[in-house]
């Protein structure tokens, strides 16, 4: 299996995408942090893109699955009843950023979650969410394939998981659990 650097681009033209929400599923968008939304401006004009979002208990138990040995972490760093930062949606559930052809938000300046997915780390190992819509993933179902397709590597991806940890206020390599369900 090789790169495909159209996979992301056919996904969009077909949706639904991973940069899409189902309508009443907000809580289930991951947080951004303050450096993640200053490197997308840096690239690009706000066009809207960022919203607040409150801490809700869907949103916590989302996390606390994605991290379930640091719930006591995860819970301090996103106290219930405050809020989050994260990518504002349409109304059709969409990310402000996601156009026509996918992403409009260079490669390089996605926010640490919207690079690493549909990949997880499980431990050392690479894991893959359950994704039914992910076109990459229902072409090329093992990891080793799709981390060819999308131009991924294991070291990128353990980069950009200790760097996510550290945006989100987490220690890069502490805690790195079985996920659950897909957050």
């Amino acid at each position: 299996m090789h790169e495909d650097p159209h996979v992301c681009h056919r996904c969009a033209l077909a949706g639904p995408t991973c940069c899409q929400l189902t309508a009443g599923q907000e809580d289930f968008c991951f947080p951004l942090s303050v450096l993640e939304k200053d490197r997308i401006r840096d690239h690009l004009p706000d066009l809207g893109g960022f919203a607040s979002a409150p801490n809700s208990a869907a949103f916590l138990d989302g996390l606390v699955r994605l991290f379930p040995a640091e719930r006591r972490e995860v819970r301090a760093l996103f106290p219930a009843g405050k809020e989050h930062l994260r990518l504002a949606v349409d109304r059709e559930g969409a990310c402000r950023f996601l156009g026509p052809g996918g992403c409009l938000i260079p490669r390089e300046a996605r926010p640490y979650y919207c690079r690493l997915f549909p990949f997880w780390m499980n431990g050392e190992r690479i894991t893959l969410f359950e994704t039914p819509f992910c076109l990459a993933q229902q072409e090329t179902p093992k990891v080793g394939g799709l981390l060819a397709v999308l131009d991924m590597s294991p070291a990128v991806l353990r980069t950009l998981y200790g760097s996510l940890r550290l945006a989100w206020g987490l220690p890069p390599r502490q805690g790195m659990d079985t996920v659950k369900k897909g957050f």
